[in-house]
């Protein structure tokens, strides 16, 4: 099984997420590259702790066989396991498909399909966004199921359907229906 890199420890990565933090404050628009990185950054080793525990809630993993890491280059949270391949880029870099305000699931793929999982994981990171100050969640290079996901959960096509996104709020009413 896959595990954690040394440098983290266990206890401190996989307690329970409680606390409930304010937005934080967004650097300006302005901002250079390297001050929007650096704020990326940071909101990825916050949300490793809430990708964790919904992995725990979902799967029947004990906390050692979860890996999971903040990749640097792309301010990017990824867990991985033979269950589950979950990859998220924050406060990307604004382009023809997303606003910087945007959290991107560029890859989300579960070996039980129907289950649920998406679904809940979708749920979980709406209820994130206040807490972490991204305004849009983005589906990227979605193949035919993940457009069949996104249409449902009210994110809108980009690029012929390549690419899906959703303002936090309506994909909140979409999950209420």
């Amino acid at each position: 099984m896959l595990q954690l890199a040394p440098e983290r420890h266990l206890h401190s990565i996989f307690q329970p997420v409680t606390e409930i933090r304010t937005m934080p404050t967004l650097p300006p628009l302005g901002a250079s590259e390297e001050e929007w990185r650096a704020f990326a950054e940071e909101r990825c080793e916050e949300l490793k702790p809430h990708v964790a525990e919904f992995i725990l809630e979902r799967f029947t993993y004990k906390p050692r066989y979860v890996q999971q890491r903040v990749w640097r280059t792309f301010a990017t949270v990824s867990a991985l396991s033979t269950q589950f391949d979950i990859y998220i880029r924050m406060f990307v870099k604004p382009n023809d498909y997303w606003p910087r305000e945007c959290l991107v699931l560029a890859r989300i793929g579960f070996t039980k399909e129907r289950a649920g999982h998406g679904r809940a994981l979708v749920q979980r990171l709406v209820e994130l966004a206040p807490t972490f100050g991204y305004r849009y969640l983005a589906i990227e290079s979605a193949n035919a199921n993940a457009s069949a996901f996104a249409e449902r959960l009210g994110f809108s096509p980009r690029d012929n359907g390549r690419h899906w996104i959703g303002m936090v709020d309506a994909v909140q009413e979409a999950l209420n229906r």
